[in-house]
């Protein structure tokens, strides 16, 4: 009579394995639960919003500006050309004009058009004295053509302040005697007489 040899596991064997597979199945179970706290915790951290410190002011008011004149007398006589090409006569080339050119005389004062800061004084060659006052809500003033200036940089100025007396601006010589007056918002160009009350052309 032959015999066989079976080669299910014996009831012995099955029994030393159980052990194993209940030891596996709490670590699978402690590794997802693991896995689920971390990703509530990530999705509770990441969502919440930062708390807005008392020290930081979320919602600033913008400061009143009232802008005056830069001269004693203004009279446009030419206006801002901020994107089309007008043609230089000193130069002669058609380029951009970003100012605003006021009639003045040699010698005249030129006064700031509003409170602010001056960020820089410049002698030039090709633009003659240059001054440029930072004022409150993204404005910019540039005064071209000085001789001399009356302020330095840094130097806190209310509106109506003397800035210097007007000379030469060479690249503009064929203009005569003038102001060259540039304004920017928010750093673009933008035209003087948007915001200032003067004549425009003689």
């Amino acid at each position: 009579m032959r015999t066989y040899k079976s080669n299910r596991p014996s009831a012995e064997k099955t029994k030393r394995n159980a052990p194993r597979r209940g030891v596996q199945a709490i670590a699978v179970s402690a590794a997802m639960v693991i896995i689920a706290v971390a990703i509530a915790l990530a999705l509770t951290f990441g969502l919440r919003k930062p708390p807005v410190s008392d020290d930081v002011q979320t919602d600033v008011p913008p400061v009143s500006i009232t802008f005056s004149a830069p001269l004693n007398q203004c009279t446009v006589t030419k206006q801002a050309s901020l994107n089309k090409l007008v043609y230089n006569e000193t130069l002669k080339q058609w380029r951009t004009h970003n100012g605003v050119d006021f009639e003045a005389k040699n010698g005249d004062e030129v006064f700031t058009i509003a409170p602010g800061t001056v960020t820089a004084v410049e002698d030039t060659i090709i633009e003659g004295v240059v001054v440029t006052v930072t004022h409150a809500n993204g404005y910019v003033s540039t005064y071209k053509g000085l001789a001399s200036a009356a302020v330095s940089k840094d130097d806190k100025v209310e509106a109506g302040a003397k800035l210097g007396v007007i000379g030469n601006m060479m690249c503009e010589q064929n203009d005569g005697a003038h102001l060259h007056l540039e304004m920017k918002k928010d750093g673009k160009f933008v035209s003087a007489t948007d915001y200032l009350d003067v004549e425009t052309d003689k």
